[in-house]
């Protein structure tokens, strides 16, 4: 029985596909998603890892979007999509009997603010622009285990992406899917609708 939730940020906080999908829409930019982050994909994954300042990738998002939107606006309107898919309440109850662990590819101060107006709370927190780390590297994972001192299979992440979960499995850990960024993965152990319907079971 798993004793660690390990969670995902983006599929619990957006129903967008991702933070690309959530620029494109908020610069007008034209062309997929796919394109979008083939243009900033690189500047993005610098902020991420404490490369480059979040005044430099804001600049980089406007040159290469060429959007003709104020930055303030941009701003306001990315911030704003990130709006919790799931009740905070279950979460606290959940944290009675099972501890949480986010970790996930974010930066820092964008997720302090989003914590401090939804009030989220985790027992532990791994953000890649302060561990500089991405999910794809197992310390990450690794990290929050040892820091309850726990076996890979006493944890379940749950994720949106293959990727995440793939990576979950190859540790022995327990594997969630939520759709999202990948729409199905048969391979995980457990699938569920919604964050906040596997909440409700461990209530």
């Amino acid at each position: 029985m798993f004793k660690l939730v390990i969670v995902d940020l983006i599929g619990i906080l957006s129903s967008n596909e991702n933070e690309y999908a959530m620029l494109k829409k908020v610069t007008n930019f034209k062309g997929t998603i796919q394109s979008l982050e083939g243009y900033i994909g690189e500047y993005y994954d610098k902020l991420l890892t404490g490369k480059i300042t979040e005044s430099v990738f804001w600049r980089k998002v406007i040159e290469k979007t060429g959007t003709r939107k104020k930055l303030e606006n941009i701003k306001n309107q990315f911030f704003k999509s990130f709006d919790p898919i799931f009740d905070a309440n279950l979460l606290k109850k959940a944290r009675e009997n099972f501890k949480f662990a986010l970790c996930s590819n974010f930066y820092k101060p964008w997720y302090e603010a989003i914590k401090k107006k939804y009030k989220i709370i985790f027992d532990y927190e791994s953000l890649s622009s302060e561990a500089k780390l991405k999910k794809n590297n197992k310390l990450m994972y690794l990290n929050a285990m040892l820091n309850f001192n726990l076996k890979a299979d006493e944890c379940i992440v749950i994720s949106d992406e293959s990727s995440d979960l793939s990576l979950a499995k190859e540790m022995g850990m327990n594997t969630l899917h939520i759709p999202g960024k990948t729409k199905e993965y048969k391979e995980a152990d457990y699938s569920y609708h919604s964050f906040n319907d596997f909440l409700k079971i461990l209530i």
